[in-house]
């Protein structure tokens, strides 16, 4: 069940291709060149007015996690609400200045006791819950003897064992057929069921009430109605100032006692389990792109990565909203620009060129492994679907080393291939517009330092979209080959939308790089839809 306080939140809007309404641009104020390029952007792209945001960042390649929720995630979060563009704006895009890493949480003393505070307040919770929703039974069992409870006595567990015994007094409220004995019913299971639901579960439920018999509503209910509506939209308000800024400890404090006071003891548990979880500490490191997708999550474990929900094979689970996320940088502004123009002028014109596909790279980790194998059939898979359903020509390599330096003359519009770790080799003249990625990890550790990293070599190149990780991310953690470019071909999404359908993982360590809005093939398909395997043309479909 979804939680009431996104519920309050957000509404649904429908899923609609990605379009220059969609952007928010966050840049480092502490950069100058990054407000010049994100001014450039939207410019080029015709973005509303007031699509940009200056963020007080240090100037390197990391942010602490303090830093990240107190200058990034707080001030966000704080202009969309106060410009009422939580549900439109669905894309944020890092510009150049803004850092690439989110290092791990440290706690302090101040953080540790608030952690095991929470514990012991959760344990008690839990224990009022279970006394409620065994009460909630023993009504259910005097109406139907055959009622046999569950066990479960996590809080998963009496939610679920919360909604059955509910369910066996609604049937049973329903064979009623004196007021008296409906009155009676409701009054005793009342006082059971109002301390775990709270005040504003019950005042959206009467709102539901009043909106759903809207025609036959009196004058007084009319205004009852707007009144509710009124409160629940406040309530709301304050609910999300209060987890905007969840890296301060008062702001915690606070949202506990409202979601307590409001919300009932569920939600109250919900958000004990999510602060904990807050406050882990093991491999909480992340891309700050990757993090930035779940910008609208309140409290949840960082520790190691999460399914990507819009990931177009995931199993959809009723979560908050994900954003799409896309960064415009490079090694230096220059190139940023040269980058944006490029991909402008590209998608009008058509990106034209061939597809290099250097396979192999698994014979040079470890020839042995199935599942670095398994990868490279990926990428084996590419090349078939480029031979059997484009027109474009092929350069296809299965040798363990990566091609040689200069050794593709011809422009190559598409590229994908491995393994060399942090040791780029320029063997592909790349035609402008060209989108390409080298599968390897730590290849985007920085952009601005000079390295021999993939992500800052193409760059260098003349690619416009890649991407990379700021750290070891492990192989399952990349966009597959077969999925990614094949639908980048049809031209029907926009860049960040073929990223974020095969991208695996958020809250995790790869970034990519690239105009969002850039759909090189939109003029020139190379693939039609009919091309694409039945998995892939359901992605293709599913908005």
């Amino acid at each position: 069940m979804r939680s009431l306080v996104v519920l309050l939140l957000f509404a649904t809007p429908a899923a609609l291709a990605l379009t220059p309404d969609n952007l928010l641009l966050l840049t480092n104020k502490n950069v100058p060149e990054s407000r010049k390029l994100a001014d450039f952007y939207a410019a080029q792209r015709k973005l509303p007015e007031g699509r940009i945001v200056e963020l007080d960042l240090p100037t390197g390649d990391e942010i602490t996690f303090a830093d990240y929720e107190n200058k990034v995630v707080a001030p966000i979060r704080d202009f969309l609400a106060a410009n009422n563009l939580r549900q439109q704006v669905t894309c944020l895009v890092t510009i150049y200045g803004v850092p690439l890493k989110i290092t791990a949480r440290v706690n302090t003393p101040e953080d540790t006791a608030e952690a095991a505070s929470l514990r012991t307040e959760l344990k008690g919770v839990v224990d009022q819950i279970a006394a409620a929703v065994s009460g909630t039974e023993a009504v259910a069992r005097e109406i139907d003897p055959t009622f046999t409870p569950r066990l479960d006595p996590s809080l998963q567990g009496m939610l679920t064992r919360d909604a059955a015994a509910r369910n066996v007094l609604a049937r049973y409220v329903a064979t009623l057929k004196d007021p008296k004995q409906v009155d009676a019913l409701v009054t005793r299971t009342e006082k059971l069921i109002a301390p775990l639901v709270g005040a504003a579960a019950i005042a959206r439920q009467r709102l539901q009430a009043l909106d759903a018999a809207a025609a036959q509503l009196t004058e007084s209910q009319k205004k009852e109605a707007e009144a509710l509506r009124g409160q629940l939209k406040e309530l709301g308000s304050r609910l999300e100032t209060l987890h905007a800024h969840r890296g301060d400890p008062k702001s915690r404090a606070l949202a506990r006692a409202l979601i307590r006071e409001q919300f009932g003891l569920f939600e109250y548990a919900r958000l004990l389990d999510g602060m904990i979880g807050y406050f882990s500490t093991a491999n909480t490191g992340a891309a700050v792109d990757s993090e930035l997708a779940l910008l609208h999550w309140n409290y949840y474990t960082r520790t190691n990565s999460i399914p990507n929900p819009m990931r177009y094979n995931a199993a959809r689970r009723d979560l908050p909203p994900i954003l799409m996320t896309s960064r415009l940088d490079a090694g230096d502004a220059d190139t940023v620009q040269k980058l944006i123009a490029a991909s402008v002028k590209t998608e009008a014109d058509g990106l034209t060129g061939q597809a290099v596909v250097d396979a192999g790279g698994n014979l040079s980790i470890d020839a042995k492994n199935p599942s670095y194998a398994a990868f490279d059939r990926l990428l084996q898979d590419l090349a078939r679907i480029l031979q059997a359903k484009t027109k474009l020509a092929l350069v296809f390599d299965q040798k363990p080393e990566v091609l040689p330096a200069h050794s593709v003359k011809d422009p190559v519009a598409i590229y994908c291939g491995w393994y060399a770790l942090q040791h780029y080799t320029p063997a592909c003249t790349f035609s402008p517009g060209a989108v390409g990625y080298h599968v390897a990890s730590f290849e985007l550790t920085t952009l601005h330092n000079p390295s021999f990293q993939w992500c800052r070599g193409l760059l260098n190149d003349g690619v416009v979209a890649t991407l990379g990780a700021v750290t070891e991310p492990y192989l399952n953690a990349f966009p597959a080959p077969d999925e990614f470019f094949p639908l980048l071909l049809t031209g029907k999404l926009t860049l960040a939308e073929v990223y974020w359908k095969t991208n695996p993982f958020v809250s995790w360590q790869i970034a990519l790089i690239g105009d969002p809005l850039y759909t090189p093939y939109r003029r020139n398909p190379a693939m039609t839809a009919d091309d694409l395997p039945a998995n892939l043309q359901a992605a293709l479909n599913a908005r």
